[in-house]
């Protein structure tokens, strides 16, 4: 049987990966009639994508209007990241079911 700590990684890539792939369509659809990346909310103001980095005394760091050409690359190494991981998962499943 497959344990249930093993469903659960296996849960969370394919939850990553999707996640990951949502993220890339907003942004391919974030790009405007001149080949812009533009970000606009519900109120057509303009927005920017943002890292943040979680810290225990400060609450978190963040930097604003990341390049999206970085965005994309973090996003396709992620997902090619997990997508190696549910390879590595599986021969354990098979393991698991023996």
């Amino acid at each position: 049987m497959i344990t249930k700590d093993v469903a659960r990684l296996i849960y969370n890539c394919y939850s990553e990966i999707e996640n990951s792939e949502k993220m890339i369509e907003t942004m391919k659809n974030a790009i405007n009639e001149k080949g812009e990346f533009e970000l606009k909310d519900d109120w057509n103001n303009s927005k920017h994508l943002t890292l943040s980095i979680p810290h225990k005394d400060a609450g978190s760091y963040s930097i604003y209007q990341l390049p999206h050409e970085l965005a994309l690359s973090a996003l396709v190494h992620h997902i090619n990241k997990n997508k190696n991981e549910l390879e590595r998962l599986k021969t354990i499943c098979k393991t698991q079911l023996l």
